[in-house]
């Protein structure tokens, strides 16, 4: 069934309700007066990077970072080409010291090099403190028992150390650690050729998809690696290429992947196939245009919200669109007949943000009542812009008529669906965030309801000044 406009709405508005602060109150010397970059993925398996905020190093190195977040995320500090990464926790302050690059960073300057990082902990039940002291105790582990897996019989050992894991923090009520925990085990057992059946059996089959995990994204990735190919040259697995390459049936390749014994359950069979399809985009096992009509099919049919924004993020990995490159040129009628091109309307040194909607779209109507308040904050030095996907210039003047408070340039798309094409328009909203040159800047641009109002704050503030918090140094 095909999810409506409103419902992705819902789902949308969910992801934000229970947002909580995060603050980061940092150190980096030697980064003096650079920006500083946090960074997450927007999945596990594409891994598209989202910049959550950013700040600027003042010049005694202190900075000052502040997000939302509703769950535990693994994050990433980026400063130039130095990176550094760690957990961040809804509701809680960070005090941490980013530490300078040592001597093998100037080896290649060109290259990203991991740094590292102190952070300072409060709690011995803060993920990071947590995260930490397992980690020692595994890698103790691991290096006294190397002979073992070396020998390749090394379960007996493995399965001890779980059992200790699991007492040893029995009394930790966290989630995410205990996947953490689970997880790295499971990639251990993944390398040291444990059987399919018995992986599958205690680690996959039955549990939740933790898709924000990247411990347990490491071992799914690693489980199912290129399985959707393996499958599909199999004698039970043989017809899959015919549904995904001629006939571009998402109903027929589900049909075909129950046959697998590893792919019995929905959930599980639609996220290996995003991952396989993913993986076969450049490999030529299936054709890019069939892969990419079935992953339309997947943004549009599925009923997982996760799986939706996967299949968002791959076709847009696919564009030949992105940041930098010079948006589409278009001239278009508004609605008394009068003309404006994209050039026109950013002459005047505009940044514009260009909405593609549909009048028969909720969400469309949702998002431009928040694009109201904007125009009145950012209008100055932002463009609003909207373009319909009506039949006739006359339905859009009704349009405008029944809603005078949207009060931004609406244009018609005479194109006949040209205009959409050169977009790439998947499916509606769709925004677009682009500078005064004529290129994007956001491709695609945040919706009104999430992040872009940081990106408007950036563009109409003065000059950017560094912070300054203080003098005192993180211990």
């Amino acid at each position: 069934m095909k999810i409506t406009c409103s419902f992705l709405l819902l789902f949308t508005i969910s992801l934000f309700v229970h947002a909580q602060n995060i603050t980061i109150k940092g150190n980096a010397k030697s980064y003096e007066n650079n920006e500083i970059g946090v960074y997450t993925s927007l999945d596990y398996i594409t891994n598209t990077p989202k910049q959550l905020t950013y700040s600027v190093i003042d010049s005694m190195g202190n900075f000052l970072l502040e997000f939302k977040s509703k769950e535990i995320q693994y994050i990433t500090f980026k400063i130039e080409k130095s990176i550094a990464s760690m957990y961040a926790e809804p509701n809680t302050h960070y005090e941490i010291i980013i530490l300078p690059p040592d001597s093998t960073t100037y080896q290649n300057p060109n290259i990203e090099h991991n740094v590292k990082l102190s952070i300072n902990l409060k709690s011995k039940t803060e993920i990071n403190a947590l995260t930490m002291n397992y980690d020692k105790r595994f890698d103790d582990f691991f290096s006294q028992d190397y002979k073992s897996f070396v020998s390749r019989a090394p379960q007996a050992k493995i399965d001890s150390f779980k059992l200790a894991m699991n007492s040893y923090y029995s009394t930790v009520q966290n989630k995410y650690f205990s996947a953490y925990i689970t997880y790295t085990i499971a990639a251990l057992e993944e390398k040291t050729k444990v059987s399919q059946k018995k992986l599958f059996a205690e680690y996959i089959n039955g549990n939740p998809i933790f898709y924000n995990n990247p411990e347990y994204m490491n071992f799914f990735n690693a489980f199912y690696k290129q399985s959707l190919q393996h499958f599909s040259l199999s004698k039970e697995g043989f017809p899959l290429a015919f549904q995904i390459n001629d006939k571009g049936s998402l109903s027929g390749v589900y049909n075909i992947l129950k046959r697998n014994p590893f792919l019995q359950n929905d959930t599980i069979s639609e996220l290996v196939l995003l991952k396989g399809l993913y993986e076969s985009y450049y490999d030529g096992s299936f054709k890019q245009s069939s892969i990419s009509l079935l992953l339309q099919q997947i943004l549009n049919e599925s009923k997982i919200g996760e799986h939706q924004k996967i299949a968002k993020n791959m076709l847009n990995s696919f564009s030949k669109l992105h940041k930098g490159s010079p948006a589409p040129f278009f001239e278009l009628p508004d609605k008394n007949g009068l003309t404006h091109s994209l050039d026109e309307i950013r002459s005047k040194n505009n940044y514009v943000y260009l909405m593609f909607y549909d009048a028969n779209c909720s969400s469309c109507l949702e998002q431009m009542k928040v694009i109201t308040s904007f125009k009145k904050t950012y209008g100055e030095r932002i463009s609003f812009v909207s373009v319909s996907n009506d039949k006739t210039n006359a339905e859009l003047k009704n349009f405008c008529a029944k809603n005078p408070k949207f009060d931004w340039l609406f244009l018609y798309d005479n194109t006949k669906g040209q205009l959409k094409i050169n977009y790439e328009i998947k499916s509606v909203p769709a925004y677009f965030l682009i500078n005064p040159d004529g290129d994007f800047l956001q491709i695609p641009a945040e919706s009104p309801d999430e992040d872009i109002d940081r990106a408007f704050y950036d563009i109409v503030k003065p000059k950017a000044k560094l912070h300054n918090i203080g003098n005192k140094r993180n211990n």
